[in-house]
């Protein structure tokens, strides 16, 4: 399979809190990879290409934990073999300039991975 993408992904496995842009509840998905343009997560919910997430996560590499929210946009969705879940990317326009701080986390994370 050809991997398209322009930065790397940090494999990991993670909870996250997804809100749409415009709703207030916020849902549970399971953080599969992670650059600093991108997250890919499984969810029970079909988000559509082109919603708006507000993203709430935690990282951790070796003594550090960074707590972060951040802005993304839906890029692709995919149902998993269940039927029940779905595969979805997520893109960050402007992690290095809005969130420096988990900007090179991330980085470091790529480094050490």
């Amino acid at each position: 399979m050809d991997d398209r993408r322009k930065h790397p992904r940090v494999p990991l496995i993670s909870i996250a809190r997804l809100t749409r842009q415009g709703l207030q509840e916020a849902t549970t998905v399971l953080v599969r990879d992670i650059s600093t343009h991108g997250l890919g997560i499984y969810s029970e919910e079909a988000y559509q290409n082109g919603d708006l997430v507000l993203i709430e996560f935690s990282l951790t590499a070796g003594d550090e934990t960074v707590s972060e929210s951040i802005m993304g946009e839906v890029v692709w969705i995919a149902p998993l073999p269940d039927k029940a879940h779905h595969a979805v990317g997520i893109r960050f326009d402007r992690m290095m300039e809005e969130k420096p701080k988990l900007y090179a986390h991330i980085k470091h994370l790529e480094e050490i991975g």
